[in-house]
């Protein structure tokens, strides 16, 4: 098994879970629909995100593990680097955005 191919795999999948559970949070609290969407399928949305979450970093994993070629050592710090910037980045989102409803009402 490649490491560095498994760890730049690992840290793209991160990546798109990241940004689609930012999008979910986001999009859930402004639309009521959308919750009640992610709540229909587990009884609450945040463990319907948490499912979503854990299978789509899986799938990603093994799609991005499958259909790439060996990673060097530069794109797998690359990867990781990126992967540090959206971590933050998706924080200050959600951050950002709880902080303006807060303060808007």
């Amino acid at each position: 098994m490649d490491k560095l191919k498994s760890i730049y795999a690992s840290a793209c999948s991160a990546i798109a879970t990241i940004i689609a559970v930012v999008a979910m949070t986001i999009g859930a609290e402004l639309s009521p629909e959308f919750k009640n969407t992610l709540a229909g399928f587990t009884g609450h949305h945040w463990v319907t995100k948490s499912w979503v979450t854990i299978i789509l970093f899986v799938l990603l994993f093994y799609v991005f593990r499958l259909i790439g070629k060996s990673a060097s050592d530069s794109q797998t710090k690359k990867a990781l680097f990126a992967l540090g910037v959206i971590a933050i980045l998706g924080f200050l989102a959600i951050l950002g955005f709880y902080t303006y409803e807060f303060v808007a009402r």
